[in-house]
């Protein structure tokens, strides 16, 4: 049976493929942390996830992605709310091709009994 962050992570799919940064907005908490191999960003604002979002839409609409699917590779429930989760995303054209892999971390933390992204580490993988 799945479980809360399989749920979760099949919501966030659905909301990318929405194509709306709101959308996707919607499954990030502020105050949240990105980290990657170019630094870490600090968005503290929801308006800030929009933003980011409008822009990288642009790479899945370059690649023609029309859909993404996630596989959970690992799941750890740190806390009585808080989840760390490394996720494999497989994206594919509309004529069924892959056309990109990635894997990154997130931190989920539940609030009000709904998850959210509080962190994500992006792997460059």
């Amino acid at each position: 049976m799945p479980n809360k962050t399989q749920y979760f992570f099949k919501d966030y799919a659905a909301a990318l493929m929405s194509f709306s940064p709101e959308n996707i907005a919607d499954y990030y908490r502020t105050p949240m942390a990105v980290y990657s191999d170019q630094g870490v960003l600090t968005v503290t604002k929801g308006e800030e996830v929009v933003d980011f979002w409008k822009q990288g839409l642009k790479q899945y609409s370059s690649q023609d992605i029309n859909k993404a699917e996630c596989t959970i590779l690992l799941e750890d429930k740190v806390s009585e709310t808080v989840y760390l989760c490394k996720v494999q995303w497989d994206n594919y054209s509309e004529s069924g091709k892959k056309v990109s892999s990635e894997t990154n971390y997130y931190i989920l933390a539940a609030k009000d009994g709904r998850l959210g992204i509080v962190g994500l580490i992006i792997t460059g993988k």
